[in-house]
């Protein structure tokens, strides 16, 4: 079973940008009609400007309009009588400068793409449009009114931004301190004991009383040598630690806490009071494309 989706735009470039999307995603360019004042060419339903004269029932683009091509689509969908109220807002929306897409999808599955499709390109919410038409003063689509022209046009969109700030997080580095590594020559005082011996001469008398013998009475001579020992100091010198000077990278994890500001805009519906006193409920935003 075919579904016909029913997007608005705010200009007829943004349909078109729709239409071309949606012909890459792999839909038919015949199964889609624009339908808006500003149009170039007189042109913009395929369907109807391929049918030549198979079409001798509905009226020409110059005969009968852009509205009136809105209102032979709408016709056949709904009939003359029982149509949604939401059809005239769509009429509207062409009158004041926007443009209507309308998509027949033929595979259930391209539904989803089809919305989303014309979400991105900039399909509005029409009955968040209407409802603030109508804080406007707007009772409903007049067939006689006038389109708006382009002062009129941007003059009827007064723009409210919402806005939402964004955290970006970054790394920079940054000098933190160091280490300075110096090589220079100590001296420490030591103190070490060592034994040394000393070797001397000893000459011990002794009394005595014998007979002299022959060797006795020879002449000789014995040196005795003295001796002693000195300290001696000799150093060397030995390494007994090595200092490596490099550098090594640790992370780690810091949560970062900010508020962001930004400004949302609510729309209100403002209902006359029969005692004078206004009354305000918040409008319900709705998604911006229609399945009929």
């Amino acid at each position: 079973m075919s579904q016909v989706i029913v997007g608005v735009f705010d200009s007829f470039q943004e349909a078109e940008t729709a239409v071309s999307r949606l012909v890459d995603g792999g839909l038919n360019r015949t199964d889609m009609e624009v339908h808006a004042s500003e149009q170039a060419d007189g042109v913009s339903d395929p369907a109807l400007a391929d049918a030549g004269t198979s079409t001798a029932s509905t009226a020409s683009t110059d005969q009968v309009g852009v509205f009136g091509k809105i209102e032979h689509f709408f016709s056949n969908m709904f009939g003359a009588d029982d149509r949604p109220e939401e059809v005239g807002h769509y009429q509207e929306a062409v009158r004041r400068g926007g443009a209507l897409l309308t998509v027949t999808v033929i595979d259930e599955a391209h539904v989803g793409m089809v919305r989303s499709t014309m979400h991105e390109a900039g399909a509005v919410d029409v009955d968040e449009r209407a409802a603030q038409w109508t804080s406007d003063g707007y009772t409903g689509f007049d067939s006689t009114a006038k389109a708006y022209t382009p002062d009129e046009v941007a003059a009827d969109r007064k723009a409210f931004a919402v806005t939402r700030e964004s955290l970006d997080v970054g790394k920079r580095e940054v000098e933190t301190g160091g280490v300075r590594v110096y090589s220079r020559a100590t001296e420490t005082p030591v103190s070490e004991s060592v034994n040394l011996r000393e070797a001397h001469a000893t000459i011990e008398r002794r009394p005595v009383d014998r007979v002299a013998t022959a060797a006795d009475l020879t002449e000789g001579s014995v040196e005795i040598r003295e001796t002693a020992e000195h300290a001696v100091v000799a150093k060397t010198a030995h390494v007994i630690e090595e200092v490596v000077v490099g550098r090594e990278a640790t992370e780690h994890t810091e949560t970062i806490n900010e508020t962001l500001r930004g400004t949302d805009v609510e729309v209100e519906r403002v209902d006359a009071s029969p005692h004078g006193v206004q009354s305000t409920d918040e409008a319900i935003i709705k998604a911006p494309t229609k399945s009929v």
